[in-house]
């Protein structure tokens, strides 16, 4: 997949896995599986299918794996499989996405991205958001512990890795540095962010795209941008990127706020994403877009009239 195919069209991924797969499955107890929605996988694969022709038929260009939470040492754990049955069911995630493309037989070229959450995903305790454990996990441990998810993904057939929800620059590097075991391999890298300014562990979003886009990384990232955040941070975060040319990808959650011991969220703040806001976000660079948490079938539905609706060229 060449990155110069995003110079001038902006396109749209899909949005949260668990909002979508809410039609079909008993909600409350994927909220309190410890795998979150990726048990699914392996206990409810039909479920998964639907919510990701749901997304095609939305308008979705690029489905994303439902492998966030996913991990060989939390399917071991958690669902009882051994090694290669853990690394198998990884792989399965991209069989299933190949599936409802084919079922749903949609006139568009729909590519699907692989799904590698941070290692704070695994534990839990909404650690994504912070990303204080990069201080004390050792560089061989967390680089252990991310390579066979990412080679499971890539040997099953993705188009594009996607690194998502990352708290650090840290953690981002030792996924880059895996990445370039697979030199042939294209991939967007999505941060997570506290503010307008910062990531979340706290360094400024403007300097982890200049050191991470200038580097050698940039021969196999198409992207690079953040999700999971308010939809009124994307203006401020890209406008305070002073690197050139960066194709950014960017998809928030519905602006809602989560309140963790009812469990659900408060939409109250709910912040209603508009055509301006799209054409000024593909202006400073925006080429891929979506939705995050508490966003559905219906919300990309949404986005892609949006979208279809920008000029076709950028004004000068």
């Amino acid at each position: 997949m060449d990155p110069t195919i995003l110079n001038e069209k902006m396109y749209l991924l899909d949005g949260s896995f668990i909002s979508g797969v809410t039609p079909y499955i008993d909600i409350d107890s994927v909220k309190k599986h410890p795998l979150w929605g990726s048990n699914l996988l392996f206990n409810d694969e039909q479920a998964v299918i639907n919510s990701h022709k749901d997304y095609i038929r939305a308008g979705a260009e690029f489905l994303t794996t439902n492998t966030y939470q996913a991990s060989i040492g939390g399917f071991m754990k958690y669902l009882n499989l051994d090694y290669e049955q853990s690394y198998e069911l990884i792989k399965k995630s991209v069989t299933i996405c190949k599936q409802a493309i084919a079922e749903e037989n949609s006139e568009r070229n729909i590519r699907i991205m692989g799904s590698v959450g941070p290692y704070g995903a695994w534990l839990c305790d909404g650690s994504e958001y912070h990303g204080n454990y990069i201080v004390n996990l050792p560089y061989k441990e967390l680089y252990d512990w991310h390579k066979p998810r990412i080679q499971a993904l890539i040997e099953a057939g993705i188009d594009v890795v996607l690194f998502e929800t990352i708290p650090s620059v840290d953690e981002a590097i030792i996924l880059l540095d895996i990445l370039t075991e697979f030199p042939f391999q294209k991939a967007c890298l999505s941060f997570s962010c506290k503010d307008g300014n910062h990531l979340s562990h706290g360094e400024t979003f403007a300097s982890a795209v200049e050191k991470l886009w200038t580097n050698d990384s940039r021969k196999q990232l198409i992207a690079i941008g953040m999700n999971c955040m308010n939809p009124k941070l994307i203006t401020p975060l890209l406008m305070s990127v002073n690197t050139e040319n960066v194709n950014f990808i960017c998809y928030p959650n519905r602006g809602g706020v989560w309140n963790a011991s009812l469990k659900r969220w408060d939409d109250s703040q709910k912040y209603t994403i508009s055509t301006d806001d799209i054409n000024l976000w593909r202006k400073k660079g925006l080429r891929i877009f979506g939705g995050c948490c508490n966003t559905d079938a219906a919300e990309i539905s949404y986005f892609r009239k949006l979208i279809d609706a920008l000029p076709i060229f950028l004004e000068q």
